[in-house]
């Protein structure tokens, strides 16, 4: 079980890689002004790549990084909460490949596009909630301890960053930069906790 904690960290870095790899595919993407989910919208090049190499296996391996925090750390129900929504978020992830927005991911759109839309924030809120659940609880774990305000730390830092994506949709400035800034300060605290996870006996 210990090894499925690790997804916290292949997950990311796969993700991470496609994105580069379809970015480059694509002369005309910018990373600074558009969503990731946009190399996987319907109708564009590479949007398979992006989608099935991209969001869809890193998604699952973050759900199993999820499963396997709450087997690798000590019982109760605040750390059960926290690896659900772990895993929530990694399946949200996935989702978001399988279920892609329209051409330039609008606000409004197909079917399939709102579904995505509505996904991608409650994804967000669930791994920044859990980020704050753990850290709550790392306090009180000797083992962990070193960690707890960093998660606070961390999920503080993301809902700021959701925030400022959030209030960036109407213009499109620096959308990319903020979705982009915000994944990283989550990914490195799955990395983290996904290294240490594995690590702890």
């Amino acid at each position: 079980m210990r090894r499925l904690a690790l997804g916290g960290i292949t997950g990311p870095v796969l993700f991470a890689v496609v994105v580069l790899v379809c970015g480059a595919l694509r002369p005309e993407y910018s990373h600074l002004q558009r969503f990731i989910s946009e190399l996987g919208a319907a109708g564009t090049p590479y949007a398979a790549l992006m989608n099935y190499a991209g969001f869809v296996p890193a998604g699952f391996m973050l759900a199993l990084f999820g499963v396997a925090l709450a087997f690798v750390l000590p019982g109760g129900r605040l750390i059960g909460v926290a690896a659900t929504l772990v895993t929530a978020f990694g399946l949200g992830i996935a989702a978001s490949g399988m279920i892609s927005c329209d051409i330039g991911c609008p606000q409004h759109g197909s079917l399939e596009n709102v579904v995505h839309n509505a996904i991608a924030p409650v994804s967000f809120l669930c791994l920044i909630a859990a980020t704050a659940m753990f850290g709550i609880r790392f306090r009180s774990l000797p083992a962990w301890r070193h960690l707890w305000l960093y998660s606070l730390l961390t999920s503080a830092g993301a809902l700021c960053l959701l925030a400022v994506l959030g209030s960036s949709l109407d213009s499109r400035v620096l959308t990319g930069l903020w979705q982009r800034l915000m994944l990283a300060v989550l990914f490195i605290w799955c990395a983290i906790v996904g290294l240490k996870a594995f690590r702890n006996r």
